[in-house]
C-alpha cells in the first residue's frame, strides 16, 4: 500500500520501522497521517514476524506537533464531526500504547505538542541530548488534550504543571530527567543507540514481552488485593507455556532460545 504521510519498512530480523514523512512540515500532524500510521500499526499488529517496532521522523526534526492548516480546518465544523476528527489521533495513541510489542523511539530532532504525545507512547525513547521539546498549546490557546494521558502518565503530574502550564521549552537531557526519554545522546550516537536497544529486545520472547506489557500496564492500575490475583494468575498460566519450556531448556542447554535472532546468526 502506498502512503502519503508515513514511510514504512520491515526488516527480516523482525524489525517494522513507521517514520514520519512531511519533513517538509517538520512532521506535522493531519488526519491523514493519522489514518496512514493508524493502518501500518494494524499491519505491524497482525504480523507475527514483526517483533520491534521503531518509530522516527524524516528530517531534523520528529515531530512539530498537529499541523496548524488542518487544526484551523475543523473551526466551524458541526460537533460531532470534529469529535471524530480528534478520535483519530486519541486512537493512534492508544494504539501504540496497547501493542503488544515493543515500540522503540528512534527521536530524531526536536518534538513539540502531539510529538510529546508519541514520544510518551513509546516503551523506550532515545532523543538527542541539545534538541527541544516543549509542551506549546497553552501559549497559542490550545489544550494538550488527547496526549495527556500518556505524558502525564509518563512524567507525573508535578512535571506536568511545571511543562504544561507555561510551554516552557527543555532539552534532551532534561527529558531524561523527567522520564519522558530513556536516554539523550548525541546525533552521531543515536542510531548506534537505537540499535542496542533493538537488539536486546530481539532477544525476548514475543509472547513475554506482549503479557508483560499488560502486566505491567495492570500492576500501575490495580491495588495490592487485585494484583495478587492477577500476578499468581500470569505466573501459574506461564509455568505451561511453550516459551517458558524452551526458554529454561536453553538456559541448562546453554544455547540461545529459538526466538533469539542471534540463533538465526549461528
Amino acid at each position: 500500500m502506498e502512503y502519503t504521510t508515513v514511510r514504512v519498512e520491515t526488516e527480516d530480523r523482525g524489525v517494522g520501522r513507521l517514520t514520519l514523512a512531511r519533513p517538509e512540515v517538520r512532521n506535522a500532524m493531519n488526519g491523514t497521517m493519522y489514518d496512514e500510521a493508524r493502518e501500518v500499526l494494524r499491519r505491524f499488529a497482525e504480523d507475527d514476524a514483526v517483533r520491534v517496532i521503531v518509530l522516527s521522523g524524516e528530517g531534523e526534526t520528529f515531530c512539530a506537533g498537529g499541523d496548524f492548516k488542518y487544526q484551523q480546518s475543523q473551526n466551524g465544523r458541526p460537533r460531532e464531526e470534529r469529535i471524530r476528527e480528534a478520535q483519530k489521533l486519541a486512537l493512534w495513541l492508544r494504539e501504540l500504547d496497547l501493542i503488544g510489542k515493543i515500540v522503540i523511539g528512534r527521536i530524531n530532532g526536536a518534538a513539540y505538542a502531539g510529538g510529546i504525545g508519541l514520544v510518551s507512547t513509546c516503551d523506550i525513547a532515545i532523543g538527542l541530548k541539545d534538541e527541544t521539546f516543549a509542551v506549546t498549546e497553552a501559549r497559542i490557546g490550545m489544550v494538550p488534550g488527547m496526549i495527556s494521558p500518556y505524558v502525564v502518565k509518563r512524567i507525573g503530574e508535578a512535571n506536568a504543571r511545571r511543562l504544561f502550564l507555561n510551554a516552557r521549552p527543555f532539552s534532551g537531557e532534561e527529558a531524561v530527567t523527567y522520564g519522558l526519554l530513556s536516554a539523550a545522546v548525541a546525533p552521531d550516537e543515536l542510531d548506534a543507540a537505537v540499535e542496542r536497544e533493538v537488539d536486546l529486545a530481539l532477544r525476548c520472547s514475543p509472547k513475554a514481552v506482549r503479557v508483560i506489557k499488560d502486566l505491567i500496564r495492570f500492576v500501575d492500575r490495580h491495588g495490592h488485593d487485585d494484583n495478587l490475583g492477577y500476578t499468581v494468575d500470569r505466573v501459574a498460566d506461564m509455568w505451561d507455556w511453550d516459551e517458558a519450556t524452551e526458554g529454561m531448556a536453553s538456559f541448562f542447554e546453554k544455547r540461545l532460545p529459538h526466538w533469539d535472532w542471534r540463533a538465526t546468526k549461528a
